[in-house]
């Protein structure tokens, strides 16, 4: 979970270069861009999947079919799916549907192959109430999800708060080197 869209694009650079392969389905292209600019570096292999009219399911097979040691899936950003489908066409329960499908076939694939998939969601200030998730993504999120985490940026590092993980404490801060991204 992320509130800085520039924090969670440094981070998802970081981790990229910490994996062999990289398989990032880019609903909101932002990386894409940062990454086709120069504006981002990484190490590892990345192969950047954008969404195009009726393109996602068999974009998502192809990240399916693609998988194997080594590599990473990066499904980027729940909140970026739902801007994909004309609200008169689909429900939201229906794309709600439709992105558990997508995601637990993306998990379960990386399961089977030791591929971890990370889901990326961006929180939204909401006056009264502070930072919170929008509904569709708070449900899938935090009742899927085996670990959660939320990344910031401060003072030039990436800072990694731990929100729910099997085998570190809630609440636990990991510090980041951030020099993935040039600009």
């Amino acid at each position: 979970m992320f509130t800085d869209p520039y924090a969670k694009l440094c981070f998802t650079a970081l981790l990229t270069s910490s994996f062999e392969k990289t398989i990032y389905i880019d609903l909101d292209t932002t990386f894409t861009a940062y990454l086709q600019a120069g504006m981002i570096k990484t190490s590892g292999k990345v192969d950047t999947l954008l969404p195009s009219e009726g393109r996602l399911v068999p974009m998502v097979k192809d990240a399916l079919a693609s998988m194997g040691n080594g590599s990473l899936v990066i499904f980027d950003s729940v909140n970026s799916f739902y801007s994909l489908f004309p609200t008169r066409e689909k429900t939201l329960g229906n794309l709600n549907h439709l992105l558990s499908i997508l995601l637990m076939l993306m998990v379960k694939r990386g399961s089977e192959s030791g591929v971890p998939v990370l889901a990326t969601s961006m929180l939204r200030y909401r006056q009264a109430g502070g930072w919170v998730q929008s509904p569709a993504s708070r449900r899938l999120l935090q009742n899927k999800s085996a670990v959660r985490m939320k990344v910031d940026l401060k003072e030039g590092s990436l800072i990694l708060t731990v929100l729910a993980h099997d085998s570190m404490p809630e609440g636990k801060e990991v510090v980041l080197n951030s020099s993935a991204v040039t600009a």
